[in-house]
């Protein structure tokens, strides 16, 4: 009954934000230059109708893989952007952006991996080993890649140019590393690895998580469900950390100096008790909308939405 009243929950927020969505005034980037406290639009150039679905920072560069209008760059700081890269499939569903060495590296849903040597301007297939191409996540760690996908993790070791499989048991929905070991959000909870990715265990099951994160000492787990979990011991114990969000699941978390940041249905939230309670910090956001995107950069946070980016199953 308790999920049933969550799916309910969940399908009214989505009625209510895609009708806030139809207002002209809602933008698509935002920044805040104060620890969230405050935000700014900043999507100039920017489509109305584009969707972020991931933000990268790469050689002095800022990139916005959106839902289907391809790769937009920014080269002044955030201040405008522009579409860029030719190479890519019309309307390709870009999930994943990450910069390795001189190499940026999309992962896309259906179409795989691409990369490009010349900073977005242009991009090329790169499936090599790769058995499913739907990329939900991309995470660069030491000298390699992982790609998260609907068939397991992949791991690249020359900048994305071939692809090996290292966990093929289930979909990945997020990946993050602390203290030398590896993490990864499943469909069938949280798995972990000591060997850099060669071999991966358990530690999580009771949940499906949307994402996986770090502050430096803890693991956050997001689970699908109203539910944020936190463990420094590799799941031996987990304490609940989503007092004060609201009953839908958390998009991104992320640590910027002493405090973390949510993305959720309805805004932005921020912690200063590592994850034990949460308050909105949404003035200057659209009210009530969904952001899901998150990026902690020199310039400040920066945040995507409002989105109907969809449930993924």
């Amino acid at each position: 009954m308790k999920y049933l009243a969550f799916l309910f929950v969940l399908i009214i927020t989505i009625q209510t934000i895609q009708a806030q969505n139809t207002s002209p005034a809602a933008g698509r980037i935002y920044r805040s230059v104060d620890q969230g406290e405050s935000w700014q639009r900043i999507d100039s150039g920017f489509p109305a109708a584009a969707v972020v679905n991931d933000f990268a920072f790469h050689k002095g560069m800022y990139f916005a893989g959106t839902e289907a209008h391809g790769m937009y760059v920014s080269k002044d700081h955030v201040r405008s952007w522009t579409k860029t890269g030719t190479g890519l499939p019309t309307n390709i569903k870009i999930d994943a952006v990450e910069g390795i060495g001189d190499v940026l590296v999309l992962g896309s849903n259906q179409h795989g991996i691409y990369i490009s040597a010349d900073n977005g301007a242009s991009w090329q297939a790169s499936n090599n080993g790769l058995t499913n191409q739907t990329v939900r996540c991309l995470y660069v760690y030491n000298t390699m890649i992982l790609a998260g996908t609907n068939g397991g993790i992949f791991i690249s070791r020359n900048s994305g140019k071939s692809w090996k499989p290292v966990f093929t048991d289930r979909q990945i929905n997020g990946l993050t590393s602390l203290n030398s070991k590896l993490y990864a959000g499943t469909n069938k909870g949280l798995v972990l690895s000591v060997d850099n990715g060669d071999s991966w265990r358990s530690i999580y099951d009771a949940h499906t998580l949307h994402n996986v994160s770090n502050d430096g000492e803890y693991i956050f787990a997001l689970c699908y469900g109203p539910v944020v979990l936190k463990t420094k011991d590799d799941g031996a114990h987990w304490i609940q950390s989503d007092k004060g969000l609201p009953d839908l699941y958390t998009f991104q978390l992320q640590r910027t100096g002493k405090r973390l940041i949510a993305c959720q249905w309805d805004g932005v939230y921020k912690s200063d008790n590592n994850g034990s309670s949460w308050e909105k910090t949404s003035n200057g956001l659209p009210p009530k909308a969904a952001f899901t995107e998150l990026l902690i950069t020199n310039d400040g946070i920066i945040a995507a939405g409002p989105s109907l980016k969809r449930l993924r199953e």
